[in-house]
């Protein structure tokens, strides 16, 4: 019970990483907020946990309009009181595709409207909050310098931004008693399992995994990392150091 009665907010609640760690958050006595644009994988996640516990709420919100994420950060303090943890985990726009030659205008600018734009509004809204209750933590989940040199120029701008924009508000922040990381994962190729989240096999030859996500966010939030902030944390198995894995180079081939 690591994370007993913190209330921990999740921007983008998708399948992938942001649903480990929102399970994995629960199982730890988190009480958990889900916030997405579409209902379908936010209300998958909301079912999984309520098999063991019913401090989740869901709430449809497009983070990159100020009024709907007012709203939803007012709902969250009228139901729980406060927010100790917010979690980043919205984005998208991975593709090797769009070279820049060929990429429209609107593709990048939704690349930065969709991974920038989403956290710059909560974050804004979240601080004197945080601050009033002494605290918390805000994660960013970018990418992996390697997945950001294999994606598009846009992807990499908007992921990269994300990490330095954690970076600068760690030194901001830092006199309130908010910290502030940015976790960095590989491209993760195996699917979350069912069940409660237990660690995944100790080896690095293997394929990455939601679950690796989910276990460092969960030191970052809670009071083990007390002194800890502006961590930029690569979760990809040494892949940025170019590492040669057979396993996750067939993947690829």
């Amino acid at each position: 019970m690591r994370l007993k009665d913190k209330v921990v907010l999740f921007g983008g609640a998708g399948s992938n990483m942001s649903r480990a760690t929102a399970l994995l958050f629960a199982q730890e006595g988190a009480k958990i907020v889900l916030a997405a644009r579409t209902t379908d994988k936010m209300k998958e996640t909301a079912e999984r946990i309520r098999i063991n516990s019913d401090d989740v709420l869901m709430y449809q919100a497009d983070l990159t309009v100020v009024d709907q994420v007012e709203n939803l950060i007012d709902t969250v303090i009228t139901e729980y009181g406060g927010i100790d943890c917010f979690i980043h985990a919205a984005g998208g726009f991975f593709s090797t595709e769009h070279d820049i030659s060929n990429m429209d205008p609107e593709y990048w600018d939704g690349a930065l409207q969709n991974n920038l734009q989403t956290l710059f509004n909560p974050v804004r809204r979240l601080v004197p909050i945080l601050e009033k209750q002494d605290g918390g933590t805000i994660i960013t989940i970018s990418a992996g310098a390697r997945v950001r040199q294999d994606a598009n120029a846009a992807y990499a701008a908007a992921k990269a931004g994300m990490v330095a924009t954690a970076q600068n508000l760690a030194k901001e922040l830092y006199e309130k008693n908010i910290r502030v990381h940015a976790l960095c994962p590989g491209i993760i190729w195996d699917p979350l399992p069912d069940g409660d989240i237990t660690p995944v096999t100790p080896k690095l030859e293997r394929l990455g995994n939601p679950i690796d996500v989910a276990y460092a966010a969960l030191w970052l939030c809670s009071d083990e990392a007390a002194w800890v902030t502006g961590l930029e944390l690569t979760i990809d198995g040494g892949d940025s150091l170019f590492i040669d894995s057979p396993i996750r180079r067939g993947v690829l081939e």
